[in-house]
């Protein structure tokens, strides 16, 4: 197996990137939730510095793609469409004191290669970097559908972070270091997920803090677009 790369997308990516995310997401496809190329291409106008990929030996494998945003938007109560500007990143902020996850996918194909874990160190690395306070994503609750109709999505979330179950998108986001700070609802129309999404927070070195998020799901309420815990 060879060494995954990283670097900073191009122009020349887009063609590979939208067919990546297709693949990536085929239940999404439908309902048009996905990146075109256009938006992607706008991604790279808005943040180039923020757009990164992860190649194999045979080219582009992984992305992610990020914007700037004010803390105060990213850790109050969001949902993907306004905190992306419908995806196209028109409300990125260069001065925005959070790096905002809008997405990370794979090739379906690489999975086990590590791409996840080569893209996550990539984001961390940006934000220090760049000496941005934090990163905050909101992450499908990939598995949810298939209880959906047993157990609380704050059950489910219990359930992961205690190692009972295991969530494709939630059990990498812990494992790469995001730290729990509440549930949002009508976070993306996604049917897996039940449109709920977790509100998750990396909390750069160089920024004191006396508390942590929150990590415990029973204090997380269940109301539409609630954050709990503090930055």
């Amino acid at each position: 197996m060879s060494a995954l790369t990283v670097r900073q997308a191009s122009p020349r990516d887009l063609p590979r990137l939208v067919a990546l995310n297709a693949a990536a997401y085929p239940e999404l496809v439908a309902d048009g939730v996905i990146f075109d190329r256009a938006q992607l291409a706008a991604h790279q106008s808005a943040f180039p510095e923020g757009q990164i990929v992860a190649c194999g030996e045979n080219g582009v494998i992984g992305a992610l793609a990020t914007l700037r945003v004010p803390a105060a938007a990213a850790l109050a109560p969001h949902d993907w469409i306004a905190i992306t500007g419908h995806g196209t990143f028109s409300t990125h902020v260069p001065s925005g004191d959070a790096l905002y996850l809008a997405d990370i996918y794979a090739d379906p194909s690489a999975r086990g290669r590590g791409v996840g874990n080569a893209l996550y160190g990539a984001l961390f690395a940006l934000c220090v970097r760049l000496r941005i306070d934090r990163v905050v994503a909101g992450g499908r609750l990939f598995g949810y559908h298939e209880v959906a109709g047993a157990i609380s999505p704050e059950q489910y979330v219990r359930e992961v972070i205690a190692g009972v179950r295991k969530d494709h998108v939630l059990t990498s986001q812990l494992r790469a270091g995001f730290e729990l700070r509440g549930i949002l609802a009508a976070y993306l129309d996604d049917w897996r997920s039940a449109s709920f999404a977790t509100h998750l927070v990396w909390t750069s070195p160089h920024v004191e803090r006396t508390t942590r998020p929150a990590d415990d799901p029973s204090r997380v309420d269940r109301s539409p677009l609630l954050s709990l815990g503090q930055p």
